[in-house]
């Protein structure tokens, strides 16, 4: 009986099956589809990509507009074409179909967030660069500012470390506004925030407000320009899951290499011969250090091992390659009423220490819940979390490098006597990093933050009048505790301690928590009359807070190494103090916006800001702007030509504010306690430790704002339906009340105020232009933008040493970080030609013995001797500029394109015309006695040597790396930054509504003149024994059901 079933259900089966592909035949039937695509003005549309959705097929309409393409009967046809809305037509087995192309009202309807709501980006008057959030997605970025260098025209991004949880990255807007803090504001969904710590999966698009019309409505937090970044919203329509995850491998690059043992005592004895005329080893021991069979010698009388072997300290301390991830998932949908979007996201990023901690996770929460409780009120809330936790050893990773790039090669790890085998050796009196690795102890750094916005918007009650009143609190948490243990370090089998650190071992511990707090009310008002004047009126005011207390605390001499506690620390040791900051804003703002027939486009705005930072008399200041725009494509003299499709002329003016740089009490003359570090007084009185208190500085009640006027010309316009797009801007900006420290004697006995009595002017032009276009299912884009920014310390209380050379961040008629350093002419390469130069110039800074391999410097001045003069630009000496170490020029270029499910992108980004200048700590070999030679050494001059890149070896004397023309580099580089392959799984294969596999690679190529062991992005004079920056490869996918 059973079995009959089974075969009764099988047959059925069978027959069901077969019956379905008879129908499947039937229903995919090919059959041959021609028709005309025409514009609405009857012309034919050639060009036009024709599809089959969901299949691959395409085809292109030709010069007369016709296409002919073959597929089932019942398929659709999807009809794309640049600046024409798109169509889906169902071919229902018919052989011809003709379509007229619509105009893509969508691309004139495209808004821009700008301060305070949104406006058409046709009808913009100011500087605004808009990016989307799918330029930084897939991307393997720590975070999102790293994700825009390159990206807009204007927008410098800086980065200082490669560290984890700690990469220091910085944002400009039109290079520099002042002398002082100008990095930009940032606010996400109205909310003021670190961008470095978002996830970029929740970003729907960012506006960078660059000229003074687009940001004076931010008053005096503007004036190193604004960045709008908007998240993204749920929308109609059922749930929508997200999911986008990568696995990934950072490689080490630029990075110094060690060499070994044999060609460092080579080096080391050259340098100490060339300067006292002695080795270090004899004969006999050098051929020590050669033996690999001979490693270790005893040296009873010191009570240590010397040690010959050879040992990579480096790979011994480092990874080159260290792993990272990254998870978001996302939840979103809703009704016509009410729409939501969750998500989360989980960052992971092991560092290159082998041994302890280092590294670095990050977790973020995000919601956005809009919802219309009726035709006149609707509410928005968004609420935030943000994690991260930083975990690196207590010595300082940082400091750890450095000791692996320092340690001998031929110094051991370990004591190699077999009864205390293991411990850690110290016998040369070197630090042992790789046992600090391992044992030093663990710094922790936690942070969070909670965000949360509710913003209520009444509408509707009067025709064109809305009015938004929301408040937001961003609340944060900070934690750090480093607990330091005692290491010893080890001579020979008497187990001697030759070294300690960490001694005592102790304990630190700082915590913070804040509140920022923000109330606002905003109204809008339209009116258009007669269809031809349109007007925009906003006004609004808000108050802001905040608040933060620390507390911190310190103790050493724990009863145990592998116990902290401050309850089992000395308590003569202990230690603790308190901080509390606070200040409040106050602000009115407005802008008025007309629009004559979407050609003649005029707006004003204000901000009027109040600080509890300013004495009260100079507490308030107004910032207005204004700007106007001509948008000439609308004229009627632009509309029977097809070549111009859009053409708008802007200008603009405006005052900013910078309130960054203010104390948060400088017009008050403040007290501070006289207690050192260790909680003891300086002061005795009566043979008695005394309390006192003191002022530490000059009250400065008539400091006021910095200020910033910005003049703006701009162009936007586009070619051939929009295929072909271009922005061009020219600007001047100029801080006439920059702070600046007043230049008083040091007999004074406190600290000098600083005052507005610095000026700054800063200029340049910015230019992106940008073509897409399709052929057939080929998609391509190609951008490029670049831009200038030049500055100028016109003022700066007289102020003009440049002392003996290097980066003078301030000095009056140059630009900041301005280089400073000799002309050189190669090297002396004879004795004799020494002498004979010595003859006619002398070199206060030469050792009694230089000569042949030392650098020859130029007398410019033409004195007979080199030096640097009275240190001023009217009285430099020898020294001459050398150029600045702000790029002048940064550029990217973004090409990709997609071809049926194929998707590629492939980006570059770069910089030119600046000054890297390489400090001389850094690049001297046995400047000091731990200063050891890396591989680029090996390039010195030696008279087999002639043409080398460095200078001959000399121990404990830095004459050879003055500051000058010959260690002032060439910054200018460019950059493979971001690369990637992608695959989206067709629907049909896995029912999946979307399924993208990819492979990204960030920083994988350079090309500059910078010295290898540099990377050309490192901030100027930073040393290459830092955290290394490195390479990204990663995988991974994007998932959407």
């Amino acid at each position: 009986m059973s079995k009959r079933f089974t075969k009764r259900r099988s047959y059925g089966f069978v027959i069901a099956l077969l019956v379905g592909w008879a129908g499947l035949a039937y229903a995919q039937s090919p059959i041959t589809v021609t028709g005309k695509v025409r514009f609405q003005d009857g012309t034919p549309a050639p060009g036009v990509s024709v599809t089959v959705k969901g299949a691959g097929t395409a085809t292109a309409s030709d010069a007369q507009g016709n296409y002919r393409i073959g597929t089932a009967g019942d398929a659709v046809l999807v009809f794309t074409l640049l600046g024409s809305a798109p169509q889906e037509i169902a071919i229902n087995n018919r052989a011809t179909i003709d379509v007229i192309l619509e105009e893509d009202v969508s691309a004139l309807d495209e808004v821009v967030v700008v301060g305070y709501g949104t406006q058409k980006k046709v009808n913009l008057t100011g500087a605004v660069a808009q990016i989307s959030g799918d330029a930084l997605m897939n991307r393997p970025v720590a975070n999102v500012t790293g994700a825009l260098q390159g990206v807009a025209p204007g927008v410098t991004v800086v980065r200082g470390s490669g560290k984890p949880g700690a990469e220091g990255y910085g944002i400009r807007v039109r290079g520099f506004s002042s002398s002082n803090a100008t990095n930009a504001l940032v606010l996400v969904d109205g909310i003021q925030m670190d961008m470095n710590l978002l996830n970029p999966d929740d970003i729907e698009s960012i506006s960078v407000l660059k000229d003074a019309s687009a940001s004076a409505i931010y008053g005096a937090r503007a004036a190193g320009g604004v960045v709008l970044i908007t998240t993204k919203k749920g929308t109609a329509g059922k749930t929508r899951i997200n999911f986008n995850s990568y696995y990934g491998i950072n490689v080490t690059a630029r990075q110094p290499e060690r060499l070994n043992s044999w060609d460092e005592q080579i080096l080391i004895d050259e340098s100490r011969r060339n300067a006292t005329g002695n080795p270090e080893f004899s004969e006999e021991q050098l051929e020590w250090v050669s033996n690999p069979n001979f490693s270790v010698r005893p040296n009873p009388t010191q009570d240590r091992w010397e040690y010959f072997g050879n040992n990579n300290w480096l790979k011994e301390g480092m990874d080159k390659v260290n792993s990272m991830q990254n998870h978001t998932l996302s939840l979103g949908g809703g009704t016509d009423k009410m729409n939501y979007l969750v998500s989360g996201g989980y960052y992971k990023r092991d560092g290159v220490l082998r041994y302890g901690p280092d590294d670095n996770s990050r977790y973020n929460l995000k919601a956005n819940i809009n919802a219309e409780l009726n035709k006149y009120l609707s509410v928005e809330v968004v609420a935030g979390y943000i994690g991260s936790i930083v975990n690196e050893n207590a010595y300082g990773t940082d400091q750890i490098i450095n000791r692996l790039y320092r340690s001998r090669a031929r110094q051991s790890l370990y004591v190699p006597e077999e009864d205390i085998t293991g411990q850690p050796y110290n016998g040369d009196l070197q630090i042992n990093a790789v046992d600090i690795e391992k044992n030093a102890g663990l710094e922790q750094r936690y942070y969070e933050s909670f965000t949360g916005r509710l913003n209520l918007k009444v509408q509707n009650l009067v025709k064109g009048l809305t009015f938004d009143l929301s408040g937001w609190r961003n609340q944060d948490y900070y934690s750090m505790e480093n607990d330091s243990r005692t290491l010893l370090w080890y001579g020979r089998s008497t187990n001697t301690v030759r070294f300690r650190i960490h001694d005592p071992n102790t304990k630190a511990m700082v915590k913070n928590r804040g509140y920022h707090n923000n109330l606002q009310g905003v109204f809008t008002y339209n009116l258009s009359l007669a269809d031809a004047h349109h007007f925009t009126l906003l006004g609004g005011a808000s108050f802001e807070e905040y608040r933060k207390d620390e507390f911190s605390a310190g103790a050493q001499s724990m009863i145990t190494n592998d116990f902290f506690s401050f309850n089992f620390a000395d308590p003569l040791t202990k230690t603790n103090k308190d901080l509390v900051e606070t200040w409040a804003i106050g602000s009115f703002f407005g802008r008025l916006n007309y629009n004559f027939r979407e050609k003649y486009l005029l707006e004003a705005s204000f901000r009027h800001d109040g600080s509890s930072r300013l004495a009260p008399e100079n507490r308030w200041q107004l910032f207005p702007s204004f700007s106007a725009a001509w948008r000439i494509d609308q004229e009627d003299f632009m509309q029977n030509q097809s070549v111009i499709s859009a053409l708008k002329l802007r200008g603009s003016w405006g005052q900013l504010g910078n309130g960054a740089v203010l104390g948060l009490y400088d017009y008050i003359a403040l007290l501070t306690s006289g207690l050192t570090v260790t909680n003891q007084s300086n002061l005795v009185f009566n043979d008695i430790r005394t309390q006192y208190f003191f002022q530490n500085q000059l009250a400065s009640p008539q400091k006021t704002w910095e200020t910033v006027q910005q003049s703006n010309i701009g162009v936007d316009a586009g070619f051939l339906r929009d295929r072909l797009t271009l922005t061009a801007d020219y600007y001047v900006k100029r801080n006439k009340d920059m702070l600046a420290e007043l230049n008083l004697p040091n007999l004074i006995g406190v600290n000098v105020p600083s005052m507005n009595i610095g000026e700054l002017k800063s200029w340049g032009w910015e230019f992106d232009v940008r073509w897409r276009d399709r052929i057939n299912s080929f998609d391509y884009r190609i951008g490029f933008n670049i831009s200038d920014n030049q500055n100028e310390l016109v003022r700066y209380d007289g102020r003009n040493s440049i002392g003996n050379g290097g980066v003078v961040n301030l000095l009056e008629g140059y630009p900041l970080n301005s280089v400073w350093g000799y002309r050189t002419d190669g090297f002396f390469q004879t004795n004799e030609e020494y002498e004979a130069y010595k003859q006619q110039v002398t070199t206060p800074f030469f050792p009694g013995n230089a000569g042949a391999g030392d650098i020859k410097y130029l007398d410019v001045d033409g004195d007979g001797s080199i030096n640097a003069g009275e240190g001023t630009p009217e009285n430099p000496g020898d020294l001459v500029y050398l150029g600045t170490t702000n790029a002048r020029y940064t550029y990217g270029l973004d090409l990709g394109f997609n071809w049926k499910n194929f998707d590629f992108s492939i980006f570059f980004q770069g910089a030119a015309k600046r000054s890297f200048l390489i400090n001389e700590g850094t690049l001297s070999p046995m400047l000091g006695t731990a200063d050891m030679p890396w591989t680029i050494h090996m390039d010195r001059w030696t008279p087999e040597n002639p043409d080398a890149y460095f200078p001959r070896m000399y121990q404990t004397s830095a004459h050879n790396y003055r500051s000058s023309d010959r260690w002032a580099q060439n910054g200018t580089y460019i950059r493979l930054k971001n690369l990637q392959l992608g695959y989206t799984v067709p629907i049909r294969w896995t029912g999946i509504q979307r399924l993208r596999i990819y492979f990204s690679g960030q920083d994988l190529w350079e090309k500059t003149d910078v010295l290898r062991v540099f990377d050309p992005e490192v901030g100027n004079n930073t040393g290459a024994t830092t955290y290394p920056f490195y390479r990204s490869f990663s995988f991974g996918l994007n998932l959407t059901f």
